[in-house]
């Protein structure tokens, strides 16, 4: 924390000089515009001044987050995994049973066949964790789904050692509460959970073997990233990579974009804002929490206690339905289609959130074509889910971006101490030192994201292959910052959202309806 408040102190201290080195000059008589003189008498119009002012001082509020995103990825995310204290560990990595490590239910929804499924999938089996009490729930929405060979595959080798299952939607009905097909699907793997805490994975991520472990210490301990936290802690998340595994072809150009943008920009500030702890923010790949806690935040919610989602009298009537019955609360949110930003939100009124130094990592690529429209696609998408869901921050959301905020900053520096010279190197300088950052933020993310102690086990071949040289990822990190505004602006320009092929549209109380 002293490098942070030293930070602040930098902060203060440069607004104060920028304040104490500008005057104004006001005649009452003379009916010129107003005209602002700074201590090295360049002038300045009012407008022009207020511009400089604005962006100076918000490009270093962004310097400031995002320094402080990178520090905590450095300290907390820059090693092997660690061993919770206090957690006995024998000679072949097994877990002694003891009271504090409770029951898990390892739930994974599945639709269709992901880049290296089986790999995926087995990560959940091969849990670092007293056998009896984890259970691994695989959810399939149809009988026909591709996906349901490979895991009879998984259960057949692992069913003596682990309690896992194959649950398949019998009828439309029992299972349909929302335009939202994840909660559709999940909603039989919490009917079927044999203990109250559910860990729940995308099928298409890999988890490493104490992340189980780990997460289980943190929601019973309130611990955030090792830390004991002032809130107690309802929900542990671990940060989201994305792993190209195919080189060369523009064909993969959008998975080496994923990859770029989630170990960057998406990075840095999901840690800051986790870090931060002012409001929620949660990706849905990896979720810890209890049932009983997300029944409770339903029943809240039903009594119209919640701020956010209580933002229509029809959704306490809503709510209702599902209040009552152990593990119902999950169908409510299948209205919505940012259904992990709702569950945070449900969540975040009796506790926090927080992550462990996991990450979970989704390969992508391979045989499946994956081109740069499909990365402007599915980053133009989400942008709409979240323009409705936090407005503000999605308007604000490219001034976080290292290009326009460049822009902002050298600006405000240019004017206001260099007599307007001098921005386009500012500007370069700004960027060459993002770059820098960047860089070595990834590179720490990649080395470790496979590295864990409790690790007697060969990490699988997505994690082990060698880092692209320097120039490779700076074209791509070049792509993917040019990208960033025209990509919100098209994302602001449209209502419509095609998810797996399927068009919605989103109300003005946050829910879903198919179109």
């Amino acid at each position: 924390m002293s490098t942070v408040r030293l930070v602040l102190l930098n902060f203060v201290s440069l607004c104060a000089s920028a304040a104490s080195s500008i005057t104004i000059t006001a005649n009452a008589v003379d009916t010129q515009p107003a005209v602002i003189v700074t201590a090295s008498d360049h002038a300045l119009p009012a407008w022009k001044l207020a511009l400089s002012v604005v962006g100076f001082i918000w490009w270093l509020v962004m310097i400031l987050i995002t320094y402080y995103g990178v520090v905590e990825i450095a300290l907390k995310f820059n090693s092997p995994k660690c061993i919770p204290e206090g957690v006995r560990v024998e000679n072949d990595m097994s877990i002694p049973d003891n009271e504090e490590l409770e029951g898990v239910t390892i739930i994974r929804p599945i639709k269709g066949i992901d880049s290296e499924m089986e790999l995926c999938l087995e990560s959940a089996l091969l849990q670092r964790y007293p056998k009896h009490k984890f259970q691994v729930l695989f959810c399939v929405e149809s009988p026909s789904d591709p996906g349901i060979q490979i895991i009879e595959e998984l259960i057949s080798k692992y069913k003596d050692s682990v309690d896992v299952q194959l649950l398949i939607d019998q009828d439309y009905e029992s299972n349909h509460s929302g335009p939202n097909p994840k909660i559709n699907n999940l909603t039989k793997g919490f009917k079927n959970a044999k203990f109250d805490i559910v860990w729940i994975i995308d099928s298409n991520v890999w988890v490493s073997p104490g992340t189980l472990l780990r997460s289980v210490c943190a929601l019973k301990r309130s611990t955030d990233n090792g830390r004991r936290t002032s809130r107690q802690v309802k929900l542990v998340h671990h940060v989201p990579l994305a792993v190209s595994i195919k080189n060369a072809s523009s064909l993969n150009l959008g998975a080496k974009l994923d990859e770029m943008f989630l170990h960057t920009s998406h990075a840095k500030f999901y840690v800051f804002f986790n870090k931060a702890s002012f409001a929620p923010c949660v990706n849905g790949k990896s979720n810890m929490y209890r049932i009983s806690d997300l029944d409770k935040a339903v029943e809240g919610i039903a009594r119209g206690k919640n701020k956010i989602i209580n933002n229509s009298p029809r959704i306490a009537k809503a709510a209702e339905r599902y209040c009552g019955s152990k593990g119902e609360g999950i169908r409510f949110f299948a209205r919505y289609i940012g259904e992990d930003n709702m569950i945070g939100i449900a969540l975040w009124d009796y506790g926090r959130t927080a992550m462990t130094g996991d990450v979970v990592v989704q390969p992508i690529g391979g045989s499946v074509s994956n081109t740069l429209l499909d990365y402007v696609d599915r980053r133009v998408r989400w942008l709409r889910v979240r323009r409705y869901m936090v407005l503000a921050a999605t308007l604000l959301e490219p001034t976080t971006e290292s290009v326009l905020i460049g822009v902002f900053g050298s600006f405000g520096i240019s004017n206001l101490w260099l007599e307007g010279n001098y921005m386009v190197s500012i500007f370069l300088l700004h960027e060459i030192v993002w770059c820098i950052v960047d860089w070595n933020q990834s590179s720490m993310l990649h080395e470790h994201s496979s590295k864990d102690k409790l690790s007697i086990y060969d990490p699988p071949f997505f994690l082990t292959q060698e880092r692209q040289p320097f120039i490779q990822w700076l074209f791509i990190w070049i792509i993917r910052e040019i990208l960033a505004l025209p990509i919100w602006i098209i994302a602001m320009c449209g209502s419509q959202i095609d998810w797996r092929n399927r068009p919605f549209q989103i109300n003005s109380d946050l829910t879903a309806e198919e179109l």
